[in-house]
């Protein structure tokens, strides 16, 4: 199956799963056709919010199981001295440039 036709046929079942969600919520807007429905329309706004919360609630719980499961950062063997990373770094040197270089600058001005 190519991307267009997987594509489309995500498009076509989506739109009947709308038509059909919003049939049984509202089954009293088609008259008596759809009457039989009706005791059960509020469960169309039942389940999708119990499955909210129940799905934000996995979350809440999996990001607790990871956090108690995992152990703590081992401590480094020495501490970073993030100084002396820049005690090489000369304020005064001159960066040299080629030739082609400074005529680019040239050209830009």
């Amino acid at each position: 199956m190519d991307d267009k036709s997987l594509g489309y046929t995500i498009m076509i079942i989506t739109i009947v799963i709308m038509v059909g969600y919003f049939i049984w919520a509202f089954p009293s807007l088609f008259g008596s056709t759809f009457a039989w429905l009706i005791p059960y329309s509020i469960w169309a706004i039942r389940i999708p919010v119990i499955l909210a919360v129940y799905m934000i609630l996995f979350i809440v719980l999996w990001i607790g199981y990871t956090m108690a499961t995992t152990p703590p950062p081992v401590p480094l063997d020495t501490p970073l001295d993030l100084d002396s990373e820049f005690e090489d770094f000369d304020e005064d040197f001159d960066f040299e440039t080629t030739e082609e270089e400074e005529e680019d600058v040239e050209e830009e001005e």
